[in-house]
């Protein structure tokens, strides 16, 4: 198509994490391609070379990795400084990968930070082995003695956050024995980030397998377990599932080599709803189909708001611009791409409604308020709940002439998904754009590219 708009999506942060994590624990030389180069990697980099691993830039997005395990500080007095900023997955996977070091480390990160709950992870820690010490109980910031990790079996709750379990997993291999874990609490939230986890674990020759528990051999003196390819998993129920994880051999690390990492669905989200709603089809290449990615769920969502979505010979992923339909969707297991959802709801015909998402509250802000209160700005009605958003769609709506001040809550989700608005013709002012630089550096310069080819 001749008039399509072709943009590049970028590397994906949840990846990145995960392959310089791997690759800073490996015993000798890694080479990690494509890491994105945003705030939140620099801050997992940053941590991990006072830590022990050497990092050297190679070239744009390509770093050689000299792995080691986690070294702290000798005492109370001189813990080694671990500053996470605003990112949870540094705060939360580093704080178990970590605990598999010795010595003493001080977690700590921006303000929003120490809002975000960690006790979950933290309590398991300690059942391993690990002894915390907080200003505020099961909060950052913290100061945590290591002294490796026992193995044995934990139970972890993920109603807040998957990431308890991922950080939990990424840390098994290098427990003293194997590590039983089983999933508890109530209900699960974005499941499909820890089959990206395993699956950077398994690229790392990581020995684990996952179980569910057989009905029809169990009996309630006597679980027995099935194996099953965690691929393949959908979502979960606490107390069915079982990751059961055994040690390097002798006492070994994750195996070094050469790494690289995948298009970011999440990022890419903005780039894929602006086929949607502007006036040419946007072409995004660099994207893997077949990704464990939680935020591929766009695709889907997208084509049931009536989107017209195609691949080509190379999966660059094509959309084109569409009439949408407001619908209802469960966002339990992607709430990173909620905000983009909402501003395509604005402007689809009808009521959207958004549901399973109250574990948006504990991100960089309060995502689901802010977006009720910022779509209202624009003049869209929402209706706020503790756990959904409502959104009475618009599809006529008209921009003023003047620019809408949204508020940017310091979240990088937040504007970029606000953005979208520039294609229905109204003039946006942000208070912080700078936020972006969170996770995706270059946005505004490739949706200026977007925009004026409009």
């Amino acid at each position: 198509m001749s008039n399509t708009i072709i943009v590049k999506a970028p590397a994906s942060k949840s990846v990145s994490h995960r392959l310089i994590m791997g690759a800073s624990l490996a015993k000798g030389e890694s080479i990690v391609e494509n890491v994105l180069e945003s705030q939140d990697l620099f801050q997992t980099m940053d941590i991990l070379s006072k830590t022990g691993a050497k990092f050297e830039k190679i070239d744009k997005g390509t770093y050689k990795v000299i792995g080691s395990r986690p070294t702290g500080g000798k005492d109370m007095q001189s813990p080694v400084p671990c500053d996470v900023h605003e990112s949870g997955t540094t705060c939360r996977l580093l704080t178990a990968i970590l605990s598999t070091g010795e010595g003493y480390f001080h977690i700590y990160g921006a303000p929003r930070m120490h809002e975000r709950p960690i006790g979950t992870l933290t309590k398991a820690l300690e059942e391993l082995g690990a002894k915390f010490m907080y200003e505020k109980e099961g909060y950052p910031p913290m100061l945590m003695k290591a002294n490796g990790l026992n193995g044995g079996e934990i139970t972890i709750s993920i109603e807040e956050s998957s990431q308890f379990l991922s950080g939990l997993l990424m840390a098994a291999p290098l427990c003293k024995e194997q590590l039983i874990i089983y999933v508890g609490g109530k209900h699960v939230v974005s499941w499909p980030y820890v089959g990206l986890t395993l699956d950077v674990m398994r690229k790392f020759n990581a020995r684990f397998d996952v179980a569910i528990k057989d009905h029809e051999q169990s009996t309630e003196e006597n679980i027995k377990w099935k194996p099953i390819d965690f691929r393949v998993i959908k979502e979960i129920v606490p107390g069915e599932i079982r990751f059961r994880v055994r040690p390097y051999i002798d006492n070994g690390t994750y195996k070094s080599g050469k790494y690289k990492v995948e298009g970011d669905w999440s990022g890419a989200s903005y780039l894929l709803a602006a086929g949607a709603l502007g006036n040419k089809p946007v072409t995004v290449q660099g994207l893997n189909k077949n990704s464990l990615q939680a935020d591929k769920a766009l695709k889907d969502i997208l084509e049931q708001m009536g989107a017209e979505i195609s691949y080509d010979e190379n999966d660059d992923i094509t959309v084109s611009p569409a009439k949408l339909k407001g619908i209802t969707v469960d966002m339990a297991d992607c709430p990173d791409i909620v905000p983009t959802v909402a501003v395509l709801a604005a402007f689809a015909e009808g009521e959207t409604k958004i549901e399973n998402i109250a574990h948006l509250r504990i991100k960089e802000c309060d995502r689901l308020h802010a977006m009720a209160l910022e779509l209202k700005k624009i003049g869209i009605e929402t209706i706020e709940y503790t756990d959904y958003l409502i959104i009475k769609g618009n599809p006529n709506l008209v921009a003023p002439e003047e620019e809408i001040a949204f508020t940017s809550y310091g979240d990088h989700r937040i504007v970029m998904s606000l953005s979208l608005t520039n294609l229905k013709g109204f003039k946006t002012n942000f208070d912080n754009p700078n936020a972006i630089t969170k996770s995706f550096p270059d946005f505004f310069d490739i949706w200026n590219t977007i925009c004026v080819s409009q």
